[in-house]
């Protein structure tokens, strides 16, 4: 029998909301030290996006050290991290699975994203935690010590 995603999920995730200050968000960000990853929420929790560091640190390297690198930036990329203001602006779209895929899914999600936690969204699209990749990891050593 294949393992689910509720099997391994946490309801521990960090959420920011949707129109959080950018300097709000990375203070939250910056606060939690141990996830990889925000989820974006709205009013009602429902995920709308999420921000990881690699966003964080383009907006920081632009709007702070007022550097840009190629290939990363190009002028559009770079007047949008300028003007941004709200979480809900520098977040990218929302990426999810829900609590009975199974765990295979969330790898590839991960694996494709490169994320190190996915966000578990319920049908409406509601927050309701997280699996990251040490949850998934941990779960299968005794399967790996048998082989």
């Amino acid at each position: 029998m294949k393992k689910t995603v509720k099997e391994l999920a946490t309801n521990i995730c960090l959420t920011v909301g949707h129109r959080d200050r950018i300097y709000e968000a990375i203070e939250k960000i910056a606060g939690d030290k141990e996830t990889m990853l925000a989820c974006v929420v709205d009013e009602q929790n429902v995920l709308r996006g999420v921000i990881t560091p690699k966003e964080l640190l383009k907006v920081i390297e632009v709007r702070e050290y007022g550097a840009t690198r190629s290939p990363f930036f190009e002028g559009p990329e770079v007047l949008h991290f300028l003007t941004s203001r709200y979480a809900e602006d520098i977040m990218t779209g929302p990426i999810s699975v829900k609590a009975d895929d199974e765990i295979e899914k969330a790898i590839n999600v991960m694996l494709d994203e490169g994320f190190y936690e996915v966000p578990i969204t319920d049908k409406d699209g509601k927050l309701i935690g997280e699996i990251s990749y040490f949850s998934i990891i941990t779960s299968s050593i005794d399967y790996l010590s048998r082989e």
